[in-house]
């Protein structure tokens, strides 16, 4: 329920977030809609594995050319190699800074959100909630011009304090690598 919450509080402030940043942006950017998907690897330890894969949805509004607010829906399940089965699913605001460059658009992320956990059977603590944050970079390329697929490779560290002991629940940060497509709406 309180996922459920939170999606609605965070898509409201998206479509009547105001505009001010977007009133000196060109209009080629200006209130731009997007939605994407991207598919990828969790790194949970030092030792740089593709401990698991991961999953994200999003749809995004820019303001001007430099700046974007995404909602991300996003996955993972952590295998370790050995079918362990712990599942993660989140739901997050990012803000993107965006350095547009003629061949690409480079991004730095930074995010909050909340994390659920479900872990696999003989694991004493088998669910639970808690606060994570995302601090990532990326970029955007032009698949179909002008502008109408873009593909997005996304490089991120996602920061939750679930610490229950079992492995990827270390209060530690988990590395995810991921590639996708976004689709600007309007176009």
């Amino acid at each position: 329920m309180t996922v459920r919450f939170a999606a609605l509080a965070i898509v409201l402030w998206l479509v009547g977030a105001p505009a001010g940043a977007q009133a000196q942006a060109g209009a080629r950017f200006a209130e731009q809609w997007s939605v994407g998907a991207r598919g990828g690897v969790v790194v949970t330890d030092q030792q740089f594995n593709a401990d698991g894969k991961a999953w994200a949805l999003t749809i995004a509004r820019s303001f001007g050319p430099q700046y974007a607010v995404e909602l991300e829906l996003s996955g993972d399940e952590l295998d370790f190699g050995i079918d362990y089965g712990l599942k993660h699913r989140a739901i997050g605001v990012n803000h993107l800074t965006i350095n547009r460059e003629p061949l690409w658009d480079p991004y730095f992320l930074i995010g909050v959100g909340l994390i659920e956990f479900d872990a696999p059977p003989g694991n004493a603590v088998r669910e639970g909630r808690d606060f994570m944050f995302n601090l990532g970079i990326g970029g955007q390329w032009e698949l179909v011009a002008p502008e109408r697929v873009m593909l997005r490779a996304d490089l991120r560290l996602r920061y939750d304090r679930n610490d229950t002991g079992q492995p990827g629940q270390n209060g530690f940060g988990d590395g995810i690598l991921s590639l996708g497509l976004t689709v600007p709406l309007g176009r």
